[in-house]
């Protein structure tokens, strides 16, 4: 309690009056602090579009390889089946000399193309498949029936526009 005491007596003593630029003074006496410049903010811009551009191209690289390895890899698998090459090739002559026998034809040529693709995108899907799939057999029987199934299709229509053709011949 002395010291509070001590403090109320000499309370006038310890007060002094501040003057009102002190302040203004002292700040003066303080070391400026250098204002960010837009150098520093260029180099943080700078090393972020880098981080940016070296993400892009990895992700770029990485998704193209892998589809190109996917792709070679599935013709790899398709060309080391000879049945698969030989209804391949079917398809694609019996599908040729029916767009020489409907070229004429719009309708014709409209309605069996939508047949056909409906098959054909069977086969893209039975394709994309094979690496994914590990019982390669029944792919590759799936694919030969899909195959056959396109062949028979095609014949079909190969007889229908023939003899479309014969009527407007007449």
């Amino acid at each position: 309690m002395k010291l509070e005491e001590f403090i109320n007596r000499n309370k006038e003593k310890f007060e002094e009056e501040v003057a009102a630029d002190l302040w203004a003074k002292l700040e003066k006496q303080l070391p400026k602090k250098p204002k960010p410049t837009i150098w520093l903010n260029s180099k943080i811009l700078r090393i972020a579009a880098g981080i940016i551009i070296c993400l892009g191209v990895g992700f770029w690289f990485g998704k193209y390889s892998k589809e190109e390895v996917f792709a070679s890899k599935q013709d790899k698998m398709i060309n080391s089946e000879p049945t698969l090459v030989t209804y391949t090739e079917a398809v694609s002559e019996k599908k040729k000399n029916l767009e020489d026998l409907i070229e004429k034809n719009p309708e014709l040529q409209k309605a069996f193309l939508n047949d056909l693709s409906d098959l054909q995108k069977n086969f893209e899907y039975l394709k994309s498949q094979l690496p994914h799939n590990p019982n390669h057999d029944q792919l590759f029987e799936a694919m030969v029936q899909n195959l056959k199934w396109q062949i028979e299709l095609l014949n079909q229509q190969t007889a229908i526009a023939v003899d479309v053709n014969k009527h407007e011949i007449l």
